[in-house]
C-alpha cells in the first residue's frame, strides 16, 4: 500500500466503526451531473417504447422539488418523488422508475483509493458503516455496492429515515441506533457541509475521501453551456479514467481518450445504418476493418454471428477483374496510384514472378521489347499498351481464371449473397466495392451491397449510384474538418489495423479459401504499440458500454479531430514515428528527416512524405500559435478552393 495511502488509514485506528457516504466518495457516477441521469432515462424510453419525453428531465425534478416541500418531511424517497409525476400512467411511471434505477446501478463505477481505504477497514477489523444522503432504494444501493465490491455491516439512508446528513440528524440517528458514543466513530465523505462539518457537530471525527486528480489532457472539451449528454458522459468517464490513474502514457491516453471513443461513436452511427436498412450481414473490410469489427461486436454481441471480416482490396480483386470482357479498363481501376511505371511493377500487378518468359511471351506476340523503357500513366489511360496489356493477360491466363472461381467461392462462403449487405470500410471514392459489384454482375449473380464508410465524396455518390452511406458525410461536422480528417485517414488506419501485411492473393488450404498477406516490413515494428493502443481502446468501450452507452453525438470524432490538430508532445512521438510499409518506399507517418521552414505554416511546399503535418510541427517544437497560424491558413486555403470550385459549376451548368 502507499505511503500517504497507508498515512491516511492510521487516522482510523482509533476508531470501532468507520462510516463512508456513498456517491463521489466509494464511487463516482460517470456523468459530470447527476440530472443527466434523468435525460439519460428519456432517451432510452424513446429507444425502447419509441415514445420522445423531452420535458421528462425537468417534470422529474420538478416532481423531487414538490416533494421536498410536503410539509413535516426532511427527506424523500423514490415513491414520494414518482407519486407527484402526475403527467404519467402509473404504468409509465414503473417503467421510467427502473429505468432511473438501472441507470444509477449501470452509471457507477468504484473510487479504488477509497476501496482501499475500505479494505484496510475490514483487514482490521473495523465495523463499516454507510450513511447516504439518497432518495434510491436499499435493494438499488446494495446492488451499487456489490458492483463495486464493497459490503458493510449498517447502512443508513435518508429516504428511510426521513432526516439527512445536511441537518447532521441523521448521524444522530445512527448513534442512536447503534447505540455508540460519538468518539467509537469517523466518517469519511466528500461534501465539505454533510459529511465533514456536520458530523463534527454531534461530535463525530470526519475525513475528506481521497480521489486522484485527472492528470491529462483527454482532447475532450466541453463548454458550459454545452448540454449534449453524450459528450458529458464521455468526458466524465474520461476523467474518471484519468483520476484512478497516477500515470497515463500515450499508449492507453490514445486508445482510451482517443481511438475507443472515435469507434464507438461510428459504430453507434453503424448500428442505427444497420437497422434502417434491413442489412441481413456487416462486412468489415481488411485491414482497418479488424479494429471496427471488435468494437462493434463488443457494443452489439447479440448480432456476432452476422459479423463477418473480409480481405478484399485491390489486390485480391486485380486478376479476377482481368476475367470480364473489358479487361484493360479494370485493370486500370485495380492499379496503384502512380504517374509513371516500369515494367517490373507492372509484371508484379499481375503476379508475374517470371520476367523473361513473360518479355518472350509478348515479344513473340506483338513485337513489342522495349521493356527498359517507362510507362506514363497518361499512355496507359490512353490505350497505348492494350495490345502489350492483352497479351500479359493471357499469358497469366490460367492463374486469371485460378483467382476468379476462388474469389468466387470466397464471398459465397462468408454469406454475401445471403440478403443486403454492409460493407464497412475506409473507403472515399468507393472504387473497391465499385469494382466487386461490377465482377459479380458480370458473373450473373445477385449481390445487394450498402458501403458504410467514415466520408465520401461526390465521385463515390455518383460511382455507387447512392449504394453507400458516409458517418462525417452526413454529419454536421464541418467541411473543413471532414478534410483534415480525410487527408490524414492514413493514420487512423494504422491504429485499426491488424497484424498482418496487406492481401496479396487467394490460395486453397485444407478445403477452404485463405487470403495470402503480404510479409510486413517497417509496420512489423508497431505491432505492439499498435495492439496496446486497441487494448486500451476495448478498455473505454467495455466500460462505455457497461454504464448504458447512450450515443457520443460525434464527441468521439471532436476529440480524435482535437488530438490530430494539437497532439501532446508524447503522443505525437508515438504516432508520428509509426512505419507505413509502401510501394514507393517504406516511411514514417511524420517524417522528420525534412528541416522545418517557416513557409510550412502557410501550407507552402510541405514535403509529401510528412502525412500528418500537425504532428510534425509538434515534433519541431513548433508552438500551439504556430500550429494555430498553420490550421488557419490550410482553412483559408480550403475555403478559397471551395468557392473556386462552385463558381465554375455555375459558369459550366449555364
Amino acid at each position: 500500500m502507499r505511503s500517504y495511502l497507508s498515512n491516511y488509514c492510521e487516522q482510523l485506528i482509533p476508531f470501532t466503526y468507520v462510516s463512508f457516504d456513498i456517491f463521489d466518495t466509494l464511487m463516482f457516477r460517470t456523468v459530470s451531473d447527476f440530472r443527466m441521469i434523468h435525460q439519460m432515462v428519456a432517451n432510452l424510453y424513446e429507444e425502447q417504447y419509441g415514445i420522445s419525453l423531452p420535458l421528462y428531465p425537468k417534470q422529474r425534478m420538478d416532481a423531487e422539488l414538490k416533494a421536498r416541500n410536503v410539509l413535516g418531511r426532511n427527506e424523500v424517497n423514490m415513491d414520494m418523488i414518482f407519486e407527484y409525476l402526475s403527467d404519467y400512467s402509473e404504468e409509465e411511471k414503473s417503467r421510467l422508475r427502473f429505468l432511473e434505477e438501472k441507470c444509477e446501478i449501470d452509471n457507477c463505477v468504484g473510487n479504488p483509493l477509497m476501496i482501499e481505504v475500505w479494505k484496510w477497514c475490514r483487514d482490521n477489523g473495523k465495523k463499516i458503516v454507510i450513511i447516504t444522503d439518497m432518495y434510491l432504494p436499499r435493494r438499488v444501493l446494495n446492488t451499487i455496492l456489490a458492483k463495486i465490491g464493497v459490503d458493510y455491516d449498517y447502512l443508513y439512508i435518508s429516504g428511510e429515515e426521513g432526516v439527512t446528513k445536511r441537518t447532521s440528524e441523521l448521524f444522530a440517528v445512527v448513534l442512536r441506533k447503534l447505540n455508540i458514543k460519538p468518539t467509537q466513530l469517523i466518517h469519511i465523505g466528500d461534501d465539505l457541509n454533510n459529511d465533514i462539518n456536520m458530523p463534527q457537530i454531534k461530535g463525530i471525527a470526519s475525513l475528506l475521501r481521497l480521489s486522484n486528480e485527472a492528470n491529462v489532457l483527454p482532447y475532450i472539451k466541453i463548454k458550459q453551456c454545452d448540454i449534449s449528454l453524450g459528450k458529458d458522459h464521455l468526458f466524465s468517464m474520461l476523467s474518471r479514467y484519468c483520476s484512478n490513474r497516477e500515470f497515463l502514457n500515450s499508449e492507453q491516453r490514445i486508445g482510451y481518450a482517443i481511438l475507443g471513443p472515435l469507434i464507438v461513436d461510428f459504430c453507434q452511427w453503424l448500428h442505427a445504418i444497420r437497422k434502417e436498412n434491413n442489412l441481413h450481414k456487416l462486412f468489415f473490410v481488411a485491414r482497418e476493418g479488424f479494429f471496427i469489427k471488435k468494437v462493434y461486436e463488443k457494443m452489439y454481441p447479440q448480432e456476432a454471428h452476422d459479423l463477418m471480416y473480409i480481405r478484399l482490396n485491390k489486390n485480391v480483386l486485380r486478376l479476377p477483374l482481368l476475367s470480364m470482357h473489358n479487361a484493360c479498363e479494370y485493370f486500370m481501376k485495380a492499379k496503384v496510384g502512380r504517374l509513371t511505371y516500369d515494367w517490373k511493377l507492372i509484371f508484379d500487378l499481375l503476379y508475374i514472378s517470371d520476367y523473361e518468359s513473360a518479355k518472350h511471351f509478348v515479344v513473340l506476340r506483338t513485337g513489342f521489347d522495349r521493356f527498359h523503357e517507362t510507362v506514363t500513366l497518361k499512355d496507359l489511360e490512353s490505350g497505348k499498351y492494350n495490345k502489350i496489356l492483352v497479351s500479359l493477360f493471357e499469358y497469366q491466363r490460367e492463374m486469371i481464371e485460378e483467382q476468379s472461381a476462388l474469389l468466387d467461392e470466397y464471398l459465397m462462403s462468408l454469406g454475401l449473397f445471403e440478403g443486403s449487405v454492409g460493407l464497412v470500410n475506409n473507403s472515399i471514392n468507393g472504387n473497391g466495392q465499385s469494382m466487386l459489384t461490377d465482377y459479380l454482375l458480370s458473373k450473373g449473380k445477385e449481390c445487394d451491397i450498402l458501403g458504410l464508410q467514415f466520408i465520401k465524396t461526390s465521385k463515390c455518390e455518383k460511382l455507387l449510384k447512392g449504394k453507400c452511406r458516409a458517418w462525417l458525410t452526413e454529419s454536421s461536422v464541418s467541411e473543413f474538418s471532414k478534410t483534415r480528417f480525410h487527408s490524414n485517414c492514413l493514420l487512423l488506419e494504422h491504429l485499426m489495423f491488424e497484424p498482418n501485411g496487406t492481401s496479396i492473393r487467394l490460395y486453397r488450404h485444407e478445403n477452404k479459401i485463405e487470403v495470402l498477406c503480404e510479409a510486413s516490413r517497417t509496420e512489423q515494428k508497431d505491432w505492439g504499440k499498435i495492439a496496446n493502443i486497441q487494448k486500451y481502446a476495448l478498455e473505454f468501450v467495455s466500460d462505455y458500454t457497461n454504464h448504458v452507452g447512450i450515443s457520443l453525438d460525434m464527441a468521439g470524432f471532436h476529440g480524435y479531430f482535437n488530438m490530430l490538430c494539437h497532439p501532446l508532445y508524447d503522443d505525437a512521438v508515438l504516432l508520428g514515428h509509426l512505419n507505413d510499409d509502401d510501394m514507393d518506399g517504406d516511411k514514417t507517418i511524420s517524417n522528420i528527416r525534412f528541416p522545418f521552414r517557416f513557409k510550412y505554416l502557410f501550407s507552402k511546399d510541405i514535403p509529401f512524405d510528412i502525412t500528418w503535418h500537425e504532428g510534425y510541427f509538434t515534433l519541431k517544437n513548433v508552438s500551439w500559435w504556430g500550429i494555430s497560424l498553420y490550421l488557419y491558413s490550410a482553412k483559408l486555403q480550403f475555403y478559397k478552393q471551395m468557392v473556386k470550385s462552385h463558381i465554375k459549376r455555375i459558369i459550366f451548368s449555364k
